[in-house]
């Protein structure tokens, strides 16, 4: 059976990503378990924010930021398990399997649905669908109604 000692779970600070986290925790083992958090700021949520005169680009990105790492330091794993955090900005699903393959990641667990709600992926397809089919790595994702 295969052991998952580092585990990636994308955040958007949804429902489906806390469940991913918890879900992440449960999975992990070994000597020195870790979950490794993946917040990716959305480049053309940054780009509309900039258009629409929201702030400058290195505003913007600096208040994301901020926010996203306050948010992170939210999931507390139990003992005996690592968190890393990880901020980025790109665009999701691409910045997933990057970070995935640079981190060495025994597996990507993540929600079938984050924030986008359900509507917009049965139009465009979800990041989920664009990790599974990209990645090299396993991806475990998770029901909508865990």
């Amino acid at each position: 059976m295969q052991e998952f000692n580092a585990v990636l779970v994308p955040v958007d600070f949804s429902t489906a990503a806390r469940d991913a986290f918890n879900y992440a925790v449960e999975l992990v083992s070994g000597a020195e378990p870790v979950v490794m958090l993946l917040h990716v700021m959305d480049k053309s949520q940054i780009d509309f924010a900039v258009a629409h005169e929201l702030g400058a680009r290195e505003e913007v990105i600096e208040a994301i930021r901020v926010r996203a790492e306050r948010g992170l330091a939210d999931y507390r794993p139990p003992p005996g398990v690592q968190v890393m955090t990880i901020v980025v900005e790109g665009t999701p699903f691409l910045e997933i399997i990057k970070k995935a393959e640079e981190l060495r990641a025994d597996a990507i667990v993540m929600g079938k649905f984050g924030l986008r709600g359900k509507i917009d992926p049965y139009l465009f397809g979800t990041t989920a669908e664009h990790v599974i089919r990209g990645s090299t790595r396993p991806v475990i994702v998770l029901p909508a109604n865990r």
